[in-house]
């Protein structure tokens, strides 16, 4: 009879066990149950009974089933009703891209607007994005500048 799965080390042994049993268990992974195994009587227990339990049903005789088994058949969608259901799924996909469109472009020009940020806001989260990106950019410029400074880092005229 099997034992309850006591502590998580015996539960990830006692799957590895049936990997191993499937051929799914790599070399470190069997070494490490291999470990495992020595120190521990109770999912070495465990590993030989489902190792035994495999051996039996793999020998075992495969069976007929008396009674012919029919599954029903599924309904096809008509070209009409699979239409209309593309045609659905469509507006769904415009509209949440509407709405998300909208909401960062609200976002983005209430920020710019300089209205009142929440430190916790979403608000806030994509006014700091935006700088960040900006300051990237920015930063990525820097050696295209080089040329036109001076020594001091002023611009030159050009």
């Amino acid at each position: 009879m099997l034992t309850p799965v006591p502590p998580t080390n015996c539960m990830l042994a006692r799957e590895s066990a049936s990997a191993r049993l499937d051929g799914e268990l790599s070399e470190l992974e069997s070494a490490r149950l291999d470990a495992h195994l020595r120190g521990c009587a109770d999912c070495r227990a465990y590993a030989d009974e489902i190792g035994a339990v495999a051996v039996r049903l793999r020998a075992a005789a495969l069976e007929q089933p008396g009674q012919q088994i029919v599954l029903p058949r599924r309904r096809a969608l008509s070209g009409a009703r699979m239409q209309a259901a593309a045609a659905a799924a469509a507006v769904l996909v415009a509209a949440a891209a509407a709405v998300s469109s909208f909401t960062l472009g609200h976002a983005f020009t209430t920020v710019h607007r300089g209205q009142r940020l929440t430190a916790t806001g979403a608000t806030g989260d994509l006014a700091s994005l935006r700088a960040d990106s900006a300051e990237q950019h920015l930063f990525a410029m820097l050696p295209r500048l080089a040329p036109i400074l001076d020594n001091q880092g002023r611009l030159r005229p050009v």
